[in-house]
């Protein structure tokens, strides 16, 4: 089981080279010196250990050899034509003798996308005799990461010291975990761009799980070159590669790399160490796991009192009841209609009368709009005075989209005045709104 992190950065720029045709053998000219060439020295290695060096559409031979990649057609659709070479990647420049930092510099090889980062800064621990920690990440310049708001800064302790677990090869540069299984770079070079990073490994058999946000046929993951979007159900370009050998291929665009590797004999003793990390989870209240029913455009609060009483008088087991966007005034959160719903605040004591709760729904997406009767949507007018939204990147812009009331802004809830502008409108609400718990639907 492994944990990672991958964030996204804005800043773009441009890395030229040229490419020469000399007969069958591509050989790429870097930069402006005549006399720099690159060979690609390509590996006669199983097809089920080519790792994709042309991840975009429309990959060719000439496209491929461009990137000083290696092109072996093959009947199969699904296995890479345009694979890595073994001299793309980063040497180990130095090195302490704990194995805990190195500094890397990039092999002089064409780029995949452009502008890779030359210099690189790698980073070790053991935290405990059960848990890894490596982070690689740029050594001139800071980019953002994701805070670790639930990930305590815990002393490392381990009995044994990091080199029995990590081994740190120095061209190029691999690492190769050892300690309960084999976690293992070599199958192809770290890439590391400006906007575009890519981290493959071996692993040691096809008992792959995870990445539970999408709908999947099986439990146990399919290794025939299977691709996966991290954090999104259906779009790219953040994914994850699984390939027969068994292997996997993390790709983003921007960021550092930031794994927790998390070691056990079972899976119960993995799950104690990533909460030994992150921390025990908050207990649900008991009603949170009954039966709950909700749908959207009810219309009004008297047919939703009808549905409640017709599940009712047949005793249908029936914990919560929802009440969707149709609840608001024109789709607008911290308000709700006063003519279709008028009775709303009175709500939830009704169903508490039974033992049932309320949930209703919030979209964080703010409409920039004016209520009804031309009157200020003060929910956005404080947010707007308070800097609480998303902004272009000159900071100030607000980043303007379209969701279900119209035109909207987005709350940037790694603000400080966001979520001060947040507690206090949903604080201010439920004072109107009498509820139990909070639907939170993503804005999209």
């Amino acid at each position: 089981l492994m944990m990672f992190t991958f964030v996204i950065t804005l800043c773009v720029s441009v890395h030229l080279f040229v490419c020469v045709l000399d007969g069958e053998k591509a050989v790429l000219r870097l930069g402006s010196d005549p006399d720099e060439t690159f060979v690609p020295q390509c590996p006669d290695i199983p097809i089920g250990q080519r790792v994709d060096c042309f991840p975009d559409c429309g990959a060719s031979k000439q496209q491929c050899e461009q990137r000083g990649c290696c092109w072996k057609p093959l009947d199969e659709r699904n296995v890479p034509w345009c694979f890595f070479p073994t001299n793309h990647g980063y040497t180990v420049e130095s090195v302490q003798p704990s194995n805990a930092y190195a500094q890397l510099k990039r092999m002089a090889s064409p780029s995949l996308f452009g502008a890779d980062i030359q210099e690189l800064s790698f980073h070790a621990e053991m935290q405990s005799n059960n848990r890894l920690h490596f982070k690689i990440y740029d050594a001139q310049r800071q980019r953002f990461e994701v805070p670790h708001e639930h990930i305590k800064n815990l002393s490392s302790n381990p009995s044994s010291p990091i080199s029995n677990t990590l081994e740190i090869t120095q061209k190029p540069f691999v690492v190769t975990c050892t300690l309960f299984f084999r976690f293992d770079t070599t199958i192809a070079p770290l890439v590391f761009a400006d906007q575009y990073i890519q981290l493959s490994a071996k692993l040691p058999s096809h008992n792959i799980y995870g990445l539970g946000e999408h709908v999947h046929t099986q439990y146990r993951h399919n290794t025939d070159w299977k691709t996966w979007p991290i954090f999104t159900r259906d779009a790219f370009p953040n994914g994850v590669t699984l390939q027969p050998l068994p292997a996997v291929t993390y790709r983003t665009i921007g960021g550092v790399l930031d794994f927790y590797i998390l070691f056990g004999n079972t899976p119960e003793q993995v799950v104690q160490e990533f909460l030994e990390l992150i921390g025990r989870p908050v207990i649900p209240p008991y009603w949170s796991l009954g039966f709950q029913l909700s749908r959207w455009d009810y219309g009004n609060l008297t047919v939703v009192k009808d549905t409640v009483e017709r599940n009712r008088a047949v005793d249908l087991p029936y914990d919560i009841q929802y009440t969707d966007i149709d609840y608001m005034e024109d789709k607008k959160d911290f308000t709700y209609d006063t003519v279709n719903f008028s009775e709303l605040p009175q709500f939830a004591d009704y169903l508490h009368e039974k033992g049932q709760k309320y949930i209703l729904i919030l979209d964080p997406a703010i409409a920039t709009s004016k209520r009804v009767g031309n009157t200020a949507y003060l929910p956005y007018d404080r947010g707007t005075e308070k800097n609480a939204w998303v902004t272009e990147s000159d900071g100030k812009t607000h980043l303007i989209g379209e969701v279900w009331p119209g035109e909207t802004v987005f709350p940037d809830y790694t603000s400080e005045n966001c979520i001060n502008w947040w507690v206090e409108e949903y604080q201010q609400f439920y004072r109107e709104i009498k509820h139990d718990a909070l639907w939170i639907v993503s804005q999209f």
